[in-house]
């Protein structure tokens, strides 16, 4: 599990280090990989292009299927409501995530916490199930909303 959270972590922080939000996210059904996602809402202008998303897009292309019936996703950061929500439409069996929500800095846009209603969705989702959903620490998990951070910063003292 820790490489997949790697693979993960790796993917945010490369999304991040090109100026789009740190997060990144991979599919796995039948112990391979068989597609990865990113967050690219700031690239698209699109508030639904989440990391966990796109790789359930990906992989669901990739596949030709519309469900992805005991898939695992395997996320860099916890789920949002609408990743959770995605994942469960899809058919993902259990998401696993390396950092805690708490984690998430302010990224300088607006984002959901618990006292909106998205945020409320999310801790519904989680509530209805929250065996599909498992936190697996990781040593690096911060290292994505850092380097975003960093490359928000360079880019303001240009």
């Amino acid at each position: 599990m820790n490489k997949l959270i790697e693979q993960a972590v790796d993917l945010a922080i490369a999304n991040a280090d090109e100026g789009q939000l740190p997060f990144g996210a991979v599919v796995v059904l039948d112990g391979a990989v068989v597609a990865t996602g990113v967050n690219t809402a700031l690239r698209d202008s699109d508030p639904t292009a989440h990391g966990e998303v796109a790789a359930v897009r990906n992989a669901c292309a990739a596949l030709g299927v519309l469900h992805l019936t005991g898939s695992l996703v395997v996320s860099s950061c916890e789920p949002c409501a609408i990743c959770h929500a995605v994942c469960a439409s899809a058919g993902v069996t259990k998401i696993v995530y390396a950092a805690p929500k708490e984690y998430v800095p302010d990224l300088g846009y607006p984002a959901p916490d618990l006292g909106t209603l998205p945020g409320e969705m999310q801790s519904a989702l989680r509530a209805l199930a929250p065996e599909q959903l498992e936190y697996v620490p990781s040593d690096r998990a911060a290292e994505p909303f850092e380097r975003y951070l960093a490359y928000v910063a360079r880019k303001g003292d240009s």
